[in-house]
């Protein structure tokens, strides 16, 4: 069994285990999920999409469970292993990665490919999740949320490969101002490099500041979601249906809003502990890691004086049941996060 954590993802993410052919990428956090399939794909071939060096299964490929063990054995056309890439995570897959598991461990099948599963948030008895975390031949890398540090960490990597480094004050502003899908973060990190310029456009070192950061995430996406959080906290039920319209209308998830109200709501339950045991708010918000953005300092110390600690325990219960009941199959997502981020609102006005 190999399931891989922490510094243990990123060292396979750099060079993975030979003796590992099956990687079950799996989790909530689908942005990390694509980026780390992606990562293990390119230490098997320069182009996915290349028919002779690559194969992507679905869930409909797979109808016949033996389809994949037969790509997993056959010959490159031009020498070395190839790249088979499966999406999903329901009974076809699971069946088909567990007749390939069955038949390298028995000899019978020799593969001659890296097969890369990318899954959703596996549940502990899923069949695909439990065969593959009980097979020496595959590796199993979870991908959850960011937490803050990971994010920090993100950011600082990504400048430093385009030669850019970040002042302290600017990287705590826009960590702050990212949530925790790996996805989102990138998007948010490329656009950031892309405004102070890649390193093929300049002659030299460049620093990013906090005029950089303020420039880089005006009218984003980003602003649209988190006027959605804004209005929820305040209690503004109008304001939050107009901000819901507009976020969508700039390209959120409901999962990636409600994700965000969720990390945005227990860094103010994480602040409104600090106010009930006697420290000022203003201390409280640059405790927390990273500070809260100074233009949101305003609204941050209002949503304080409003909330209490009990109320804010039972929202984030709210919106955990939400989370889950948006991630059923089939479940109208918009609705259960608009309910969700409503009920919030009345809550506030309470």
């Amino acid at each position: 069994m190999t399931v891989l954590k922490g510094r243990d993802i990123e060292a396979f993410l750099k060079t993975r285990f030979a003796e590992k052919p099956v990687v079950l990428v799996y989790g909530p956090d689908q942005g990390l999920v694509r980026e780390r399939a992606a990562r293990i794909g390119a230490q098997v071939t320069d182009d996915p999409n290349d028919p002779w060096a690559a194969t992507e299964f679905t869930e409909t490929d797979l109808s016949e469970p033996g389809r994949l063990a037969d790509e997993a054995a056959a010959l490159s056309f031009g020498g070395g292993e190839r790249l088979v890439r499966v999406r999903g995570g329901g009974d076809p897959v699971s069946k088909a990665v567990r007749l390939l598991l069955d038949g390298i461990e028995a000899g019978s099948v020799k593969p001659n490919a890296v097969i890369v599963v990318e899954a959703g948030d596996l549940k502990k008895t899923s069949a695909l999740r439990k065969a593959c975390e009980k097979s020496a031949a595959a590796a199993v890398l979870p991908c959850y949320a960011d937490e803050a540090r990971d994010v920090i960490a993100a950011v600082r990597e990504a400048l430093a490969a385009e030669d850019l480094t970040i002042t302290e004050e600017a990287l705590m502003a826009f960590a702050g101002r990212l949530g925790d899908d790996r996805g989102i973060t990138r998007s948010e990190i490329e656009k950031l490099i892309l405004f102070a310029g890649p390193k093929a456009l300049r002659d030299a070192p460049r620093q990013v500041g906090l005029e950089d950061v303020e420039a880089c995430l005006a009218d984003g996406t980003q602003d649209a979601t988190f006027a959605v959080w804004d209005c929820a906290a305040a209690g503004d039920s109008e304001g939050l249906s107009e901000a819901l319209h507009r976020a969508e209308g700039a390209g959120a998830s409901m999962l990636g809003i409600l994700r965000i109200s969720q990390t945005k709501l227990l860094r103010l339950l994480a602040a409104a502990r600090m106010v009930r045991d006697g420290k000022p708010a203003a201390a409280a918000m640059k405790s927390l890691r990273p500070p809260v953005f100074y233009s949101e300092q305003r609204a941050f110390a209002e949503q304080l004086k409003l909330w209490t600690v009990p109320a804010l325990e039972q929202a984030v219960q709210d919106l955990l049941a939400a989370d889950l009941g948006a991630k059923r199959t089939g479940a109208p997502q918009r609705e259960i996060v608009e309910r969700a981020l409503l009920r919030l609102a009345a809550r506030a006005r309470r």
